[in-house]
């Protein structure tokens, strides 16, 4: 009986070594935050194809606010001369502005769609280059995980020493003004 209590004992001293060495010896996994907004808008490449992006449907826009004044003109047009016109000639009349009025919504629809397009484009170019900057900083960095805080509450609380926003941001305006 005393054979078992001292195997048991034996047993017991070297498990709990066991998990105390292995505490020790065990590799610490680090983890890095980055808020993740924070460094989208304040990537440069972001700000400059953001800027591309609002100058394009700036363009996008003008056309379709011309084509709206030109139908706004003739229909202003259409009432004021609306006395002096023969039947036929009203009927002709109404019937063009309907087709106006058909092809700038057509033009609407289709600007919208364009806008999404562009601004999908857009984005994931920017996060394509982000997400592949943040793998290649991880790895020089030598960090397991970086968390993306959003605020939006994946991330509750960090510790700001674990927090390399600002370091991620200053790596990657610098990598994307060498073109890298």
């Amino acid at each position: 009986m005393n054979g078992k209590i001292i195997y048991s004992v034996f047993g017991a001293i070297a498990v709990g070594a066991f998990w105390w060495l292995s505490t020790f010896f065990t590799p610490k996994t680090t983890v890095a935050v980055v808020d993740s907004q924070k460094v989208l808008e304040g990537y440069q490449g972001f700000k400059e194809a953001r800027d591309a992006y609002e100058i394009r449907i700036e363009e996008l826009t003008k056309v379709f606010n011309d084509r709206r004044k030109i139908f706004e003109t003739k229909k202003r047009e259409h009432e004021v001369l609306k006395p002096e016109r023969s039947p036929e000639q009203h009927a002709q009349q109404e019937e063009n502005l309907s087709k106006m009025q058909q092809e700038l919504i057509v033009l609407g629809t289709q600007l919208e769609e364009q806008s999404a397009k562009e601004e999908e484009k857009l984005l994931k170019g920017v996060y394509n280059k982000i997400n592949d900057f943040m793998g290649r900083y991880g790895k020089e960095k030598g960090y397991d995980v970086i968390l993306g805080a959003n605020g939006q509450g994946n991330v509750m609380y960090t510790d700001h020493g674990t927090d390399v926003t600002d370091e991620v941001l200053k790596a990657l305006n610098k990598e994307y003004v060498n073109g890298i």
